[in-house]
């Protein structure tokens, strides 16, 4: 498969502001140092509990957020080198659909005017030809064209994401990042959101980033899997070798929460690890994962693991392996 996004070394961290003007700043590490590829056509998804900069990292490689360090390469260019002119040509490309579908749309604005606003902002098409254009969208992603002049209030939550989708799609993109997508929907409304992410790119071969919390949202959309924790990545490889051969401690407690209707499977089931993420702010020592890992050694307090590859296009950061 050919490339289409590199990102190597990311990261993005911000200064707190101290409470009393003793106390030095603070530095939060959303993301501490990720490095991936992301290929044509294929659905990357990236899993981990709330607060591991998940969403972070979506925003900072469509330079919504401004990375630390790091590369960020799309089609061998450095999004982060480009002009602005030349930033605003590729949004064309790369969109984003965000999380919350109730706060992403502005309520004072009909739909129609939602999905006009990016078509008229990048000039994509004549005036003549916007309508039809929006009515287009609006059956493509399962919503009445006739609902084009309410608002978004007048819309349940499913159907904002839909019309979320809709304006991400507006521009004909190819690399569309999923930022929790489906996090905020009923569990039915996520799997009707789902197909449909899944039957637009059986359409149009788009490329999905795609971040979620929840492991077998991320295991039924995904052809290859990236454990996130703690603002670094500690596990990645295709998604039926991670189900089979998931290997970081991280990757079996998320695993082992998987719900079970077999009675017998919930009885041999490892316990769930404890305890909290820690914060970003101060990170524990050696392997973040370390104050909650059951088999972890000496080492681990002390050194962070190298990702190395365990077995074929199969990569963990442990020191187990």
């Amino acid at each position: 498969m050919k490339q289409l996004l590199e990102v190597k070394d990311l990261k993005t961290h911000f200064s707190i502001k101290p409470e009393n003007l003793q106390e030095k700043k603070a530095v939060l590490k959303a993301v501490d140092g990720v490095s991936f590829d992301v290929y044509e056509g294929e659905i990357l998804g990236i899993v981990g509990e709330s607060g591991c900069g998940k969403s972070t990292l979506g925003r900072t490689v469509l330079r919504l957020e401004q990375k630390t360090e790091g590369l960020v390469k799309y089609r061998g260019s450095d999004i982060y080198q480009m002009s602005e002119r030349e930033l605003k040509k590729s949004r064309t490309s790369m969109q984003m659909i965000f999380q919350d579908p109730y706060s992403s749309l502005n309520p004072r604005k009909k739909i129609s005017s939602i999905l006009e606003q990016p078509l008229r902002i990048h000039n994509a098409l004549p005036k003549n030809e916007i309508p039809g254009k929006i009515d287009a969208l609006l059956d493509e992603i399962g919503l009445n064209p006739k609902y084009k002049n309410r608002f978004p209030h007048q819309f349940s939550g499913g159907q904002r994401q839909r019309i979320g989708i809709a304006r991400a799609l507006a521009l004909e993109p190819e690399f569309i990042v999923c930022d929790e997508a489906v996090s905020a929907l009923d569990v039915s409304v996520q799997a009707q959101i789902l197909n449909l992410l899944l039957d637009l790119q059986d359409r149009y071969s788009f490329t999905y980033l795609f971040i979620a919390h929840d492991l077998s949202v991320v295991e039924f959309i995904s052809n290859r899997i990236m454990v996130m924790y703690l603002g670094r990545i500690v596990e990645y490889s295709d998604k039926d070798e991670l189900e089979n051969n998931h290997l970081h401690p991280y990757t079996k407690a998320l695993f082992s929460a998987f719900p079970s209707t077999n009675p017998r499977g919930r009885e041999n089931r490892k316990p769930i690890v404890m305890g909290d993420v820690p914060s970003p702010i101060n990170p524990p020592s050696g392997c973040h994962f370390h104050p909650r890992c059951p088999v972890k050694k000496d080492i681990c307090m002390k050194e962070y693991p190298e990702m190395k590859e365990v077995a074929p296009g199969h990569f963990t950061a442990c020191h187990l392996y």
